[in-house]
């Protein structure tokens, strides 16, 4: 499938959770990148083809529960909502899933291979201590590192973990003589920072690649407006503009030619 098919698919993927959140009263937004490219592009960013919403933590947790039950979002049983802990699912936040597709991600493991999807991310309370916030993320990114060695594969020649595949083989011995697997890291992830107190601001911390930057004024996820994406339209913040410059800071102009780059993956259609 090229980036167009690809966008044309996950878009489906969005307009399924958004009639899924609409049926049960589930408040979300359109996060990072996709917000980027509704307010500055209208759609997608010409170069990017994937699709993120983020949830604050009640909202998460009850689209987690419900999602449980259900599994599917649709009743053709199409898109299936992966959960952390999940079986060969190795990623600390939900995704939406495309069944009726298989994506081959490179340095990841063939066992991990899901479908087109759609990434579901929560926002927490975030530390109002900078020493508190930076034991905290290297804590996350720790926990990130190690799950990534554990699912290692499809390695691409130039990358770090390709150098050093060779001498990770005795910590994966370790790691499993410990009994450590990547769906209980990715539990341990998702519940980072759930429990945090009230605070000023909020974040992803989740994910185990949050980044200071991702340190928003709690107001923001007060007040949502509908902002146009591909002809349709989906939630941001009212105060979009704070969100964005938190994470993208002149987020208006365009990057150099050289940092324009997708998501390298293959993706292919099943039946």
């Amino acid at each position: 499938m090229n980036s167009d098919q690809v966008k044309t698919e996950v878009l489906k993927i969005l307009v399924a959770f958004d009639n899924f959140c609409t049926k049960h009263d589930i408040k979300y937004i359109i996060g990072y990148g996709t917000m980027l490219g509704a307010i500055r592009h209208k759609g997608f960013i010409p170069w990017d083809d994937d699709i993120d919403v983020v949830l604050t933590t009640k909202e998460y947790y009850k689209f987690r529960k419900i999602a449980r039950e259900l599994r599917f979002l649709d009743d053709e049983k199409r898109y299936r909502v992966m959960i952390p802990g999940d079986d060969d699912f190795c990623y600390s936040f939900m995704k939406i899933v495309d069944t009726h597709t298989r994506v081959k991600e490179k340095n990841i493991d063939s066992r991990y291979n899901i479908g087109l999807f759609v990434d579901v991310f929560r926002v927490d309370y975030w530390p109002e201590s900078k020493l508190v916030e930076f034991f905290a993320l290297k804590k996350s990114r720790l926990i990130l590192k190690i799950n990534e060695i554990l699912i290692r594969g499809n390695l691409e020649p130039n990358s770090k973990l390709a150098s050093l595949d060779k001498a990770l083989k005795p910590v994966d011995l370790v790691l499993k003589l410990l009994g450590i697997r990547s769906k209980d890291l990715c539990l341990k992830l998702e519940k980072t920072g759930s429990k945090r107190r009230k605070s000023r601001y909020m974040g992803n911390m989740m994910s185990g690649y949050g980044r200071s930057s991702e340190r928003l004024s709690a107001e923001i996820f007060d007040n949502y407006i509908l902002a146009e994406f591909e002809g349709l339209r989906f939630p941001v913040p009212k105060n979009y503009d704070g969100y964005l410059k938190s994470i993208y800071g002149d987020y208006m102009k365009l990057p150099d030619v050289s940092k324009r780059i997708g998501h390298e993956y293959d993706v292919e259609k099943i039946n």
